[in-house]
C-alpha cells in the first residue's frame, strides 16, 4: 500500500463519519406489490443480510484506518536520522515504501513532510469561474516548470545540432533555465490583473506618458511573466527610428562580417569598448553568450562612434533572455541610436561623469548615508571606488529578479532609473549597516566596494520595495539630473584641456584619462574630402575656420563628419522649409553670415523638433536644449560662449546655483526661432529666415555678436552631425 492509498482511505473515513450508513428503509413503508415480489423471491433475506453484513464491515474498517492515521504516529514511527538530524525534522515521504502494509496504516504524515507547492491556490471568496481560472493558469505554470526540468536532453540536442533550443515563454532560447532558481519561477497571485504592453501602448498612443510610466513602476511583474515576452521589444521600438526590425539586414551584415551565418563557424571578438571585467552574461547557456558577443560586435561595424559603453555587454544579454537575435540587435541599436545621453553613456567622459553625477546628487538627497559612513571611518577614497562601480550593483550583484524589473522602467524612462536605483541601493545598504554590526566589523577589512557588493548579491528587500524607495526620493527630478550630468561632463573636458588642473580639498578633480579611440577620424577632425566639399559649398565657412570650429565640439561629437542639410541660397528663405530639412536632425550647426560679413552661429545640442514635445508636467516647452549648446563668433573676432553653468562650475560654485532664466537655450514656433534668453536673445531669426537680432543674455552671457545688434542675413546654412 501507498502513501497516496492510505491518505484516499483516511478521508473515505471522514467521509463516512460525517455521512453514516443510511439504514434500510421499513418493510411496512414500502409498497405492497414490492414486499410481495420480494416474498415470493427464494434467497433475498438472505442475499439482503449478507449485503448489509458487507457494508458494515467496510465501515468499520474505513473508520479503523481513521482512527490510527490520526492517533497513533508519533508512538510508532521513527524518523529518518538525516531528516531528524539537519533538514527541519521533515519526514521523507519518498523513503515510506519499505514499510508494509500494516505498518503504513499507522503513520500519520504531517503536511510539512510534503514539498513547498509552487502553486498558489485562489483564496476563498472568489467566484467558481476565478478559481477554475486560476487553477489551469497554475497548472500550465506547473507544466512549464516540468518541461524546464526535464527539457535537458533536448536543449543538449538542440545545441549540438547548432540550433536555438526552446524554453518556455517568455524565456527565449539563449537561457540556461537551470541557472534560474525553480522559486524565482513562480508568479504572483495578481499577475492577471497587471498590466499588458496593450493597455501601455493605449496609454502612450492617447499621449498619457505619465499614466503609462506609472503603469510599467506598479507592475510587479515576475521573472517569468508573460507580460515581458512583449514589453521589452516593443518599448526598444518604440524608441528606434526603424519601427520594422529586418532580419534580412542583420543575415546579411552577419554573413558580410563573418562569412557565413552558422553560429558555430562565426570567430567573434569583442571590440575594446567592452571592459573585459564586466562581462555579465547573467543566466545565458554557453551558446547564448557567443550570440550576445557576435551582437556586440555588429553594434561595433555599424556604430563606429562608440568608444566606452561597459554596460552594452549586460543589457544585450539581459534582452537576450527574453527575445531572438534579431529583435536584440535592433533594441540595441535603437538605445545607442537615440538621445546619446538618455539611454547609454558612449565615452569614457560620459561614463565618468555619470558616476560623478551620482555622488554629487547622492550628497545633495541622501546626504545622511555619507554622514554615516565617515562616523564609521569609511574614507571618501573608499566611497569615490565604490561609485566608480555604481552600474555593476544593478547589472551584475543584484539578483535577475531586481534586475528584470529595473530594466522595465529603464526601458521606458532612460538612465535617471539607473541612477535613482543606484542612490535607492546605497541608502537601504547604510541603513543596514547601522543595524548588523558585523557588517561594520567587516568593512575594515573587505573596504566599502566589496561589501556593498555582497549586500546587493543578498538584497533582502523585493524588487517593488526596491523601486518604490527610488521613485520615493523627494525633489530628484529629470531635469536636474540631466543638468548635473551635463555640468560634470562640461567640467571634465574643460580639465582635460587644461591639462587636468585640479581644484582644493572637496572639489571635482578627475584623474588623468587615457586618450580616446577614435574610430572615424583618428585625429578627430573632419577628412580631406569632407573639407574640400564644404569648401566648394559652403558660403559661410572657411578650412581654418571650420577647424576652429571643430575643436569646439563636444568631443563625441568630432566622430562624425558634417553634412550640409539646409542652405538658403539653395532652399530658399523661409522657416518652414527650415523645419523640414533641419527639426530631425540632432545635434545641428547654424552659422550665419551677414550682408555686413559678419560670421557667427550657434551648436544646437537637441533637435528642433522638440518644439512638438511636452514635458513631465505635460505641458508644451517652451524651451528646450541642454547645456551643450554654445554660441560662437568667427569673423571678425572668434570666440565661444558656453553656457554659463559650466563657467559658474569652473569658478567653483555650486552645482545647483543657475537660475531658470539662465536655462533657457532653444526656443522655436512658426514665427521665430531663438538660441539663447534670459533678460534678451542671443540670436533670434524671423520668420523669413531674412532679418535677425543679437542681444547679450544670461544664458550664455555673451556680447551683441554684431555690433549694431540688428542684422540682414545674407546666407544661413545649418549642418548635422550625426546620421539618421
Amino acid at each position: 500500500m501507498t502513501v497516496e492509498n492510505c491518505a484516499s482511505r483516511c478521508v473515505s473515513s471522514h467521509e463516512g463519519a460525517s455521512r453514516p450508513h443510511r439504514p434500510r428503509v421499513n418493510s411496512s413503508k414500502r409498497p405492497q406489490h414490492l414486499i410481495r415480489g420480494q416474498q415470493h423471491q427464494p434467497g433475498n433475506h438472505w442475499k439482503s443480510r449478507k449485503r448489509d453484513q458487507q457494508q458494515q464491515a467496510h465501515q468499520q474498517q474505513y473508520i479503523f484506518v481513521s482512527n490510527t492515521c490520526d492517533t497513533e504516529l508519533e508512538e510508532e514511527y521513527t524518523p529518518d536520522p538525516y531528516y531528524d538530524a539537519g533538514n527541519n525534522n521533515q519526514i521523507d515521504i519518498l523513503n515510506l515504501n519499505h514499510l508494509k502494509e500494516k505498518e503504513l496504516r499507522s503513520v500519520h504524515i504531517p503536511v510539512s513532510a510534503y514539498p513547498k507547492s509552487l502553486i498558489q491556490w485562489p483564496v476563498d471568496g472568489s467566484t467558481k469561474n476565478k478559481r477554475i481560472s486560476e487553477v489551469k493558469k497554475q497548472v500550465k505554470l506547473l507544466g512549464n516548470l516540468i518541461k524546464m526540468t526535464v527539457g535537458g536532453a533536448a536543449h543538449a540536442e538542440a545545441v549540438s545540432d547548432d540550433k536555438t533550443p526552446t524554453n518556455p515563454p517568455p524565456f527565449s532560447g539563449h537561457v540556461d533555465m537551470s541557472r534560474i532558481p525553480v522559486h524565482d519561477l513562480a508568479h504572483s497571485a495578481d499577475e492577471a490583473t497587471m498590466a499588458k504592453w496593450k493597455d501601455i501602448e493605449g496609454q502612450m498612443k492617447l499621449g498619457k506618458i505619465k499614466e503609462a510610466k506609472q503603469m510599467i513602476r506598479d507592475s510587479d511583474w515576475s521573472i517569468g511573466s508573460p507580460a515581458r515576452e512583449d514589453l521589452w521589444r516593443e518599448l526598444c521600438r518604440h524608441h528606434s527610428r526603424e519601427k520594422d526590425f529586418d532580419d534580412q539586414y542583420y543575415w546579411d551584415t552577419v554573413k558580410q562580417i563573418y562569412g557565413s551565418t552558422e553560429l558555430s563557424e562565426c570567430m567573434v571578438q569583442l571590440p575594446a569598448f567592452i571592459d573585459a571585467n564586466h562581462k555579465v552574461s547573467h543566466s545565458l547557456s554557453p551558446r547564448g553568450v557567443t550570440v550576445c558577443e557576435r551582437i556586440i560586435s555588429l553594434i561595433s561595424f555599424n556604430h563606429p562612434a562608440i568608444t566606452y559603453a561597459p554596460a552594452l555587454y549586460g543589457l544585450t544579454s539581459l534582452l537576450l533572455h527574453y527575445m531572438e537575435e534579431v529583435d536584440a540587435y535592433y533594441c540595441i541599436s535603437a538605445l545607442v541610436g537615440g538621445s546619446q545621453s538618455k539611454f547609454l553613456s558612449q565615452t569614457k567622459i560620459a561614463y565618468e561623469a555619470q558616476w560623478r553625477a551620482a555622488m554629487i546628487l547622492g550628497k545633495k538627497h541622501i546626504r545622511g548615508a555619507f554622514s554615516t559612513l565617515t562616523k564609521f571611518g569609511v574614507p571618501q577614497e573608499q566611497i569615490e571606488e565604490a561609485f566608480q562601480n555604481w552600474m555593476w550593483w544593478i547589472l551584475s550583484a543584484l539578483p535577475l529578479t531586481h534586475t528584470v524589473r529595473v530594466i522595465d522602467c529603464y526601458l521606458f524612462e532612460g538612465s535617471k532609473v539607473l541612477l535613482r536605483i543606484a542612490l535607492a541601493i546605497f541608502h537601504v545598504f547604510v541603513k543596514t549597516l547601522t543595524h548588523d554590526s558585523s557588517m561594520v566589523a567587516s568593512l575594515p577589512s573587505r573596504g566599502l566596494h566589496e561589501t556593498l557588493y555582497h549586500f546587493c548579491q543578498n538584497i533582502q528587500i523585493t524588487p517593488q520595495k526596491l523601486l518604490k524607495t527610488a521613485f520615493g526620493i523627494r525633489g530628484f527630478s529629470k531635469s536636474e539630473i540631466t543638468k548635473v550630468v551635463l555640468q560634470t561632463e562640461m567640467f571634465l573636458k574643460s580639465q582635460r584641456t587644461l591639462g587636468g588642473a585640479g581644484g582644493g580639498t572637496g572639489q571635482m578633480n578627475p584623474p588623468e584619462t587615457p586618450s580616446l579611440h577614435r574610430s572615424v577620424s583618428l585625429e578627430g577632425l573632419p577628412t580631406s574630402e569632407t573639407q574640400s566639399n564644404i569648401q566648394m559649398m559652403s558660403h559661410t565657412l572657411t578650412i581654418k575656420e571650420l577647424l576652429t570650429l571643430w575643436s569646439w565640439l563636444p568631443m563625441r561629437m568630432t566622430m562624425y563628419q558634417p553634412t550640409l542639410i539646409y542652405t538658403t541660397e539653395e532652399h530658399g528663405c523661409s522657416l518652414t522649409t527650415f523645419f523640414q530639412r533641419a527639426e530631425k536632425y540632432e545635434p545641428t550647426l547654424l552659422c550665419i553670415r551677414t550682408t555686413d560679413d559678419y560670421v557667427f552661429g550657434a551648436y544646437c545640442s537637441t533637435a528642433w523638433a522638440q518644439r512638438h514635445c511636452k514635458d513631465e508636467f505635460g505641458n508644451w516647452q517652451t524651451y528646450f536644449g541642454t547645456g551643450e549648446t554654445f554660441l560662437f563668433s568667427l569673423r571678425p573676432t572668434v570666440a565661444k560662449y558656453q553656457w554659463v553653468g559650466i563657467s559658474r562650475q569652473q569658478d567653483d560654485a555650486a552645482v545647483s546655483s543657475v537660475e531658470h532664466c539662465a536655462e533657457l537655450f532653444m526656443h522655436a514656433d512658426n514665427n521665430m526661432i531663438t538660441i539663447g534668453g534670459g533678460n534678451g536673445q542671443g540670436i533670434m531669426l524671423d520668420h523669413e529666415l531674412r532679418y535677425g537680432k543679437t542681444e547679450p543674455c544670461q544664458t550664455f552671457d555673451n556680447p551683441p555678436l554684431v555690433p549694431n545688434g540688428d542684422f540682414e542675413v545674407k546666407v544661413i546654412e545649418v549642418y548635422s552631425l550625426a546620421n539618421l
